[in-house]
């Protein structure tokens, strides 16, 4: 299994480095790669600037041609050749037990299931972001891709998805920053350092 800190995106509607953002005392994309590294030996970063990423985190360039994360998992399939826990760089209150359910429900999951991921009680919504992509899933998701579908969550057929259901009181652990509201949320939210 290896961690995978997606942080290829251009962070244009939050109009900064979302990477650079400090919570509790840390960027977002240092406290998603020491999440990861918790629970799992080797983590890297997925980008598209390397020389942004701080030591000692290794990264893999995404090769594809700005599509989202999907490319930044797909090219991570094919170099790292195993199992990948993708976690989005954004998500300020992502928590280990988030991380700890997820491996466990991937080590029960169904013969087929391509794809282990989160989904809000009662809703279609699963969280792409926060997912363990098996390397069986790489030939859909460049098939997808080759037909210009970019979003993860038409990639995966749902017969190939093994979903966990979190509650809408536990949502807030979801939270991502991509507009500058969410930024004033964050920075209105208590520090637990």
């Amino acid at each position: 299994m290896y961690g995978l800190v997606l942080a290829g995106g251009q962070s244009s509607r939050l109009g900064q480095d979302k990477t650079h953002v400090v919570h509790e005392g840390r960027t977002l994309l240092v406290r998603s790669a020491e999440l990861l590294r918790r629970h799992m030996p080797e983590v890297y970063v997925s980008c598209r600037h390397p020389e942004r990423v701080p030591a000692p985190w290794p990264v893999i360039v995404d090769e594809t041609e700005r599509i989202g994360p999907a490319g930044g998992i797909v090219t991570a399939l094919k170099k790292l050749g195993g199992p990948v826990f993708a976690l989005a760089c954004d998500l300020p209150f992502m928590e280990d037990s988030f991380i700890t359910r997820l491996l466990e429900a991937r080590e029960a999951r169904p013969a087929g299931a391509l794809v282990t991921a989160w989904r809000l009680n009662d809703s279609d919504f699963f969280e792409n972001l926060v997912a363990i992509y098996e390397p069986g899933a790489l030939p859909l998701l460049e098939a997808g891709v080759r037909e210009g579908l970019y979003k993860l969550g038409r990639l995966i057929p749902a017969e190939h998805r093994h979903c966990v259901s979190y509650t809408e009181e536990e949502r807030r652990f979801f939270f991502n920053v991509n507009y500058p509201d969410d930024l004033r949320l964050l920075r209105n939210a208590p520090d637990r350092t």
